[in-house]
């Protein structure tokens, strides 16, 4: 079940709907918390709020995307742009495309110093008690890009990443785009390992590439309750299980 504070649910809406679920279904689910950066005046104390979820029975999923809030100040941001972590344009700029937050930079997950980055910030996320990890739009998704407002799926084939020597260097976005998801996924799950060596990572991905399934599972994106998307699921999964078995 997904939760999403995008939509504003308040802190004891998700308490009082986890009680529902346990008197309605008569046991407990794993609750998908989509949290919307910037809303931590409607979601002051997270660590409450998992204790309670706990005590209730519930395990708690909480969603990152690769989507960085492009603004001087937030300490992610902030910390990304010291390290020079973020995906650029052909002309040497940092990529700013459109996302669920506004405009956003974007983890160059080719760099083993982005992934160190990343799985450092994944530590510190899940000392708020999450158990879990859910990586969304990220294949990478872009509603829009900034600079030119033109409205896509993804971000320009001409982007550029630095990459490792081991994963063939400096190339275009073209080049990496198939596996920038298990890249995420793969830095996701070092940061889990990181926080708690005991604990399995459990880490779900919108996107993968052959070898996801060493970090992440992976589902088939959004569908809906329609006979072609149950047709089209059929070859998804069966695609999935040859590739990534």
């Amino acid at each position: 079940m997904e939760q999403s504070f995008f939509d504003l649910i308040y802190f004891l809406h998700c308490l009082g709907l986890a009680k529902t679920f346990l008197d309605v279904l008569l046991s407990s689910v794993p609750i998908w918390l989509a949290v919307m950066i910037g809303l931590v005046d409607r979601f002051p104390d997270p660590k409450s709020l998992v204790k309670d979820l706990h005590l209730t029975g519930f395990k708690a999923i909480w969603m990152l995307d690769p989507g960085i809030k492009h603004e001087e100040g937030y300490f992610v941001y902030d910390s990304g742009s010291e390290k020079d972590v973020w995906i650029e344009t052909a002309d040497g700029k940092p990529f700013v495309g459109e996302v669920w937050p506004g405009p956003c930079v974007f983890p160059d997950f080719t760099l083993s110093k982005t992934r160190s980055w990343w799985a450092s910030l994944v530590k510190d996320f899940i000392s708020n008690g999450v158990d879990g990890i859910w990586n969304d739009m990220n294949e990478p998704a872009v509603f829009k890009h900034v600079s030119s407002q033109a409205v896509t799926k993804t971000m320009p084939g001409t982007n550029v990443h630095l990459g490792d020597i081991e994963l063939r260097g400096c190339q275009n976005h073209s080049h990496y785009h198939n596996v920038y998801g298990m890249l995420m996924a793969r830095s996701t799950y070092e940061g889990m390992k990181l926080g708690n060596e005991n604990n399995r990572p459990f880490v779900l991905t919108r996107a993968g590439f052959i070898g996801s399934q060493r970090y992440a599972a992976t589902w088939t994106g959004d569908s809906l309750s329609t006979w072609e998307h149950l047709h089209m699921s059929i070859s998804m999964v069966l695609h999935r299980g040859f590739c990534e078995a």
